[in-house]
């Protein structure tokens, strides 16, 4: 691990036990964080939110949903305002609806990550990435199914999309849940109080509890896939009643770092409470386990990328261990 995140985190998790925060320190936090943007207005459909039950997203199988987003004709697109990439909200003949992201230009987007981390979260017991799968689509379904105050935007997409000879381009499609608000647990004052909460010796309050378990898991996972865009604002998006938390916008991780990028570890390092459900799911995670997770959407990951996720896996456990062998596992493993 690097000693850099550890002193960062040691020195300000001192500063938090003793209840003074000076205006070095927030200095000091922020060169370790973005703040937020400002959060982009979602359009609500009247669709209810259903059970999370394994093996389902919001009550509907996997299945059902990867299959309609595979093969059901497009009647719509809107292009989602906000980033910084390509992504267009897609609906089908059907009424279900999807976010498409192609092959594009922008680093900082790449399709198949999204689907790569979709698959690991389903392999570790998890649903709170939405489904994801492949999809190609024509230039025609995307620019010339645009709503008219939108058709200038074809000029964007056409220059920053990669489309072949025919206009054709592939990418990934995820399920669009219907309606979700910002966390805010990315501001510099809601960093603060969670990394107060999850050192151990603090208390949660009991209305927290569950959404930590779900944050605490979710700097470990994003150790896992190296997603160090998670906490550069918009990227950490909840149910409208604040009680799941999803882990989307994977589109930007799983490079090749064993370590893990500096900003996911200095995240992880502000957490001492997990999941023993999900630390568990990790110590089983090998190899070969994840490569056959990955081999319905083949070439998703590649050998070397697979490696590093096992790796950073190795860092993640080391750092969980590290705890537990300070405070106990009843301390560290404070959630089911």
């Amino acid at each position: 691990m690097s000693g850099v995140g550890l002193v960062v985190v040691g020195g300000a998790r001192n500063v938090l036990r003793a209840g003074a925060f000076s205006q070095a320190d927030a200095r000091t936090l922020r060169s370790t964080m973005l703040l937020p943007v400002e959060p982009v207005p979602l359009e609500p459909t009247p669709v209810d939110v259903a059970s999370d039950a394994a093996g389902t997203f919001m009550g509907m199988r996997d299945e059902l949903l990867l299959e309609r987003m595979q093969g059901s004709d497009v009647v719509k697109a809107k292009f989602n305002k906000g980033g910084s990439s390509i992504s267009i909200r897609i609906d089908f003949a059907d009424g279900s609806r999807a976010a498409f992201k192609p092959e594009q230009i922008n680093p900082q987007t790449v399709p198949r990550k999204e689907i790569a981390a979709y698959r690991l979260n389903r392999l570790l017991g998890m649903n709170a990435v939405p489904p994801a799968t492949h999809r190609t689509l024509h230039r025609d379904e995307l620019i010339g199914k645009l709503p008219p105050e939108q058709a200038f935007l074809a000029t964007r997409i056409n220059a920053e999309t990669i489309f072949d000879e025919e206009g054709f381009t592939r990418g990934e499609v995820s399920y669009w849940i219907p309606v979700i608000v910002d966390s805010h647990l990315d501001t510099l004052e809601n960093v603060l109080t969670w990394w107060r909460w999850m050192t151990v010796g603090e208390e949660i309050p009991a209305d927290k509890f569950a959404m930590m378990g779900q944050l605490s898991s979710l700097l470990l996972f994003d150790l896992l896939t190296n997603n160090s865009d998670r906490f550069s604002g918009g990227n950490l998006m909840t149910s409208p009643d604040g009680r799941i938390l999803y882990w989307m916008d994977n589109t930007f991780g799983f490079q090749i770092e064993p370590e893990g990028h500096l900003r996911c570890r200095t995240y992880l390092y502000r957490c001492q409470k997990f999941s023993r459900r999900f630390v568990e799911a990790l110590r089983r995670l090998s190899e070969s386990e994840l490569r056959r997770a990955l081999a319905p959407e083949a070439g998703v990951l590649s050998e070397a990328e697979v490696k590093s996720v096992i790796a950073r896996r190795d860092v993640g456990l080391k750092y969980v261990d590290n705890l537990i062998a300070q405070f106990g596992t009843e301390q560290v493993l404070a959630f089911p």
